[in-house]
């Protein structure tokens, strides 16, 4: 199943920084969550129980204490024993391994000004990634040259939306769906964005 069907079902991705917000991201409305901090010890128990109930499970390699990230043998690793289902990077040899080993790649962007924007769109056009997670995610327009350009790579906007209004904006641009730690987010669907839906 390509990871657009798997992540466009629903319009939040939760971003857990911390293991103590594991169980709530479980018990909330989310389908996926991105592990954005913790430990290689807490990430392996994390992915486990969510897992276990049906989450699907994305590593951002960069954020985990105990992970090289440059490494290609950690993108290894998360497959072998972490088990998640893909991986979070802005390096495009992570991205590749990944999609190598059978796990998705998320290639990470930050677009903080028009040579960030050309180089991303051009790093992107080639590598192919299974989708685009862009920061920061409150950025309608990069969101939406992203959605036109690569109109079949799943754009996930990320970074500093915390609001419903600033979650509609992102994702009438053009965003797949968001990657978000406010949790109060967490149990939104698309019938929350009626503008969307």
């Amino acid at each position: 199943m390509t990871l657009l069907h798997r992540i466009g079902q629903k319009p939040i991705i939760a971003a857990i920084r911390e293991p103590d917000d594991v169980q709530l991201a479980i018990e909330s409305q989310v389908d996926h969550l991105f592990f954005m901090g913790g430990t290689v010890h807490d990430i392996i128990h994390a992915v486990r129980i969510a897992k276990k109930a049906g989450k699907g499970t994305f590593v951002h390699l960069d954020l985990i204490r105990g992970l090289s990230s440059t490494d290609k043998e950690a993108v290894s690793f998360i497959a072998e024993y972490v088990g998640a289902d893909g991986i979070v990077s802005p390096k495009s040899h992570q991205i590749k391994e990944a999609k190598k080993i059978g796990l998705y790649g998320v290639l990470h962007l930050f677009v903080l000004d028009s040579l960030a924007l050309e180089n991303g769109l051009r790093l992107a056009n080639s590598l192919l990634p299974d989708a685009i997670e862009l920061m920061p995610g409150v950025v309608p327009k990069v969101i939406r040259q992203f959605a036109d350009t690569l109109d079949r790579v799943p754009i996930i906007a990320s970074g500093l939306i915390q609001t419903v209004e600033e979650a509609a904006e992102s994702l009438q641009a053009g965003a797949t769906c968001l990657s978000v730690s406010s949790k109060t987010l967490w149990n939104a669907t698309f019938t929350d964005f009626p503008q969307i839906a």
